[in-house]
């Protein structure tokens, strides 16, 4: 790109700036110039990145500009009309939060006192919760670091944690950390359990010509006990094993402060606590992972939401395009796009803004599962999206060891994570035995599927790039094989190209397509929100019937339109389920 394009600014603008003068008191004529520059300087940009777009290794990248530019007009729209907030029905929210994170964490402060004895625990303490969960402290953090390769480089590059065998691992574990032992207080012999000790001046005196020292008034302040640290208390050793007596699995469970207590590894002790009948444990462990995901509600969406929604009541979140690796949408200010699906109390605050109106939500079924049939052509995938099969079921009898019959509601939505997992990648590796052998009957079960994997990577290995159906493409150049057999970046490889094709292009295209039907029919319903793989509308109550139709022809019609487009043929027919109700909450789902 040629610097020549790049319009020089006004030095006044930057000199004003610099001594307090903001845009509207400058001179007229000073703020046209400086805005003009910026226009200029952008429409050259365009213009030169066009001639590379002519190249004939980058043609297919301008279906992607092409589609991204009428998403950008959509999202304007999007972020333009908000979304109602019932400021009643958050506040109910909050409180039923509120409440249960007080009774989290009285519950949670009791199991800590029952298995460690006196010794304080912050449960923010990544050191701390090491101790309650598997017994043990490190003995020296630079030594642990290097053992682990915790913050350490190779040629630039993060180490990945060290390949051991079993007796090499918990040799290392040994090596690295202590047993910790519950305590039992003691009161402090120097402060006498105050935590603080009174100190007094030092006053010289001269007696027959010698000087001597005496003890003056005391110190305005008391000082902190050095004996017990100001706790009070000393700790002393019962000599019984404190904590819950988890052990970490793998080498992958160092971290900084001993081993990784977030939410995936808390899920993982979680089953492992179950195989051991340790209830103790599985209850703590279950609690605290709540815990985390109150605090986390309350402090991302309650708050957010709260900060967020305009006097008008409604909060207008700012839609993404060009945030994550693969394309996928994602939202700020807040981000709507992590919120939990179904059953999310929170959703219950977001409303219609018209009289007897709904929240209508359309939602791809099982798109990425439909989209990895596509790619891959795997028979099987293909026969059963044909009969409809549910894979989210079929994954959630797995985990939970049951019958497909069995499988409720919550067990389903539980196994949505595991259903995708080896479709973007996953391997299973580090989890219980129950669930690696999920890993191990998809891939059976779905060859071609792990065929298509190899061939993806083997392509990376070979020209270091992977492209999509519309053009959107991925680049490895330095790409290669390691020691196990997988390559560098493999999830990445075999994630991409699945989830960008699904939520970065066909989405967007859906979206696009309601937005240009929404507003042919001149309808008074607001498309409000694109959340991963469908699409939310605030629906006039004398609409609906009109938008339901609208929404059917966007979402399902993609897939001739994609052929018009990117030339591709669909194996495989997308459908939806919309659901329906008076908020984003209390939904029904439509035949």
């Amino acid at each position: 790109m040629s610097l020549d394009i790049v319009q020089k600014k006004s030095d006044l603008v930057d000199d004003l700036f610099k001594s307090g003068v903001g845009f509207e008191a400058m001179p007229l004529l000073t703020v046209i110039e400086y805005a003009e520059a910026d226009v200029r300087s952008c429409a050259g940009i365009f213009v030169d990145q066009l001639k590379d777009f002519e190249q004939p290794a980058n043609k297919s990248l301008t279906n992607i500009v092409t589609i991204m530019n009428e998403m950008l007009l959509t999202l304007v729209e999007l972020e333009g009309n908000g979304v109602m907030i019932d400021q009643v029905a958050l506040g109910e929210v909050e409180a039923a939060f509120r409440a249960e994170k007080a009774q989290l964490q009285t519950d949670l402060n009791h199991i800590v006192e029952t298995v460690m004895g006196d010794t304080p625990i912050n449960l923010n303490s990544g050191a701390d919760m090491t101790s309650v969960v598997y017994s043990r402290k490190v003995k020296n953090r630079d030594q642990h670091k290097d053992v682990w390769n915790i913050g350490m480089q190779l040629n630039g590059k993060p180490m990945m944690p060290p390949r051991m065998n079993r007796s090499q691992f918990v040799k290392a574990v040994r090596d690295t950390t202590t047993v910790v032992h519950r305590t039992m207080a003691v009161c402090c012999p120097d402060c006498q359990g105050r935590g603080t000790i009174q100190k007094f001046k030092i006053k010289t005196k001269t007696k027959m010509g010698k000087k001597y020292q005496v003890q003056g008034d005391p110190y305005k302040n008391r000082t902190k006990c050095g004996t017990c640290d100001g706790q009070g208390a000393l700790y002393q050793s019962t000599g019984q094993v404190a904590g819950l007596k988890m052990n970490p699995v793998n080498a992958s469970f160092a971290s900084i402060n001993g081993f990784k207590t977030d939410k995936t590894t808390l899920l993982t002790l979680i089953d492992h606590a179950n195989e051991k009948g340790n209830l103790q444990a599985v209850e703590f462990l279950t609690k605290y992972s709540r815990l985390n995901a109150v605090s986390t509600y309350l402090d991302t969406f309650v708050m957010g939401i709260k900060n967020w929604t305009r006097n008008t009541g409604t909060l207008h979140t700012n839609f993404n395009q060009c945030i994550t690796a693969t394309g996928r949408l994602s939202s700020s200010n807040i981000n709507l796009q992590n919120m939990p699906k179904r059953g999310f109390p929170i959703r219950k605050a977001i409303v219609s803004r018209f009289k007897n109106g709904t929240i209508i939500e359309a939602d791809y079924s099982g798109l990425e599962f439909v989209v990895a049939g596509e790619l891959s052509q795997d028979e099987q995938i293909i026969d059963d999206v044909r009969n409809g099969k549910d894979l989210h079921k079929q994954t959630a009898s797995i985990i939970n060891r049951c019958e497909t019959a069995d499988v409720n509601k919550t067990m389903r939505q539980s196994a949505k994570a595991f259903s995708f997992a080896p479709i973007y990648g996953g391997t299973g590796n580090g989890q219980p035995p129950h669930i690696r052998k999920y890993f191990d009957e998809f891939f059976n079960i779905y060859r071609g599927l792990h065929a298509y994997h190899r061939k993806l990577t083997d392509g990376v290995l070979r020209d270091g790039i992977i492209q999509t159906p519309s053009g959107r493409q991925f680049f490895w150049p330095d790409a290669k094989r390691l020691g196990n057999g997988r390559i560098t970046n493999h999830t990445q490889c075999v994630n991409y190209p699945v989830q960008s094709f699904a939520t970065a292009d066909l989405v967007p295209l859906a979206c696009v397509r309601a937005f240009r039907k929404f507003n042919e029919l001149n309808l008074q319903s607001k498309i409000v929100l694109s959340v991963h793989d469908s699409i939310v509308v605030d629906c006039h109550a004398d609409e609906r019937d009109t938008v339901l139709e609208a929404l059917r022809w966007a979402m399902v019609g993609v897939v001739d339109e994609a052929t018009e487009r990117w030339n591709y043929t669909f194996t495989l027919p997308l459908e939806i389920e919309i659901s329906e109700g008076k908020n984003w909450l209390d939904q029904v789902e439509l035949d």
